[in-house]
């Protein structure tokens, strides 16, 4: 692909000092309609990928809730048909000593705060559409499963999340947006 690029440059800016300056204008413009094409085809899901902000949004597109808080870290990393996924809390609760110790408070808040998961996957970057076979995951019951999840590119973004699902009384949608790092 490059080296198409460079041949059809290559002939552009000949042609263009062959014919003058309408021609330069003409080039330089579909130079630049080029490399807007270079960037679009190079969007994919492959690679690491740096969460910036994780919401559950209702169908109106209201934020219901921030399930990891307002902060959240996380990646999620795709690399030879292998997957990774990890996203927890910033906010961390303070934990005292009370009824329960301190060890089980941590344990409760962990399943709450923070999410991991891995396995081989498949991707189409043309339907936006990736499917995580589960080896190892932060719950057991996700284990052996099989996680389908879609994705979009906006601008420099990922926008990335399951299908809309009823959490309690409302349809939610999950939605993760993520950046290179």
């Amino acid at each position: 692909m490059k080296r198409r690029v460079a041949i059809i440059v290559s002939f552009w800016l000949f042609y263009a000092s062959w014919r003058g300056r309408a021609a330069t204008m003409k080039t330089i413009m579909l130079l630049v309609a080029l490399a807007v094409s270079a960037t679009a085809s190079a969007e994919t899901l492959q690679g690491r990928w740096k969460l910036v902000d994780a919401v559950d949004v209702r169908p109106d597109g209201t934020i219901a809730r921030y399930p990891w808080g307002r902060h959240p870290v996380g990646s999620i990393v795709v690399q030879g048909g292998s997957c990774i996924l990890q996203i927890m809390a910033t906010e961390v609760p303070d934990f005292t000593a009370t009824d329960t110790t301190v060890t089980e408070q941590m344990k409760a808040s962990l399943l709450s705060t923070y999410i991991a998961y891995t396995g081989p996957c498949t991707f189409d970057d043309a339907k936006g559409v990736t499917t995580m076979k589960v080896e190892g995951a932060w719950r057991p019951d996700y284990v052996g499963t099989q996680q389908t999840r879609y994705y979009r590119f906006e601008g420099n973004r990922l926008i990335y999340g399951p299908a809309p699902n009823t959490r309690g009384a409302e349809t939610l949608q999950r939605r993760l947006t993520l950046e290179r790092p």
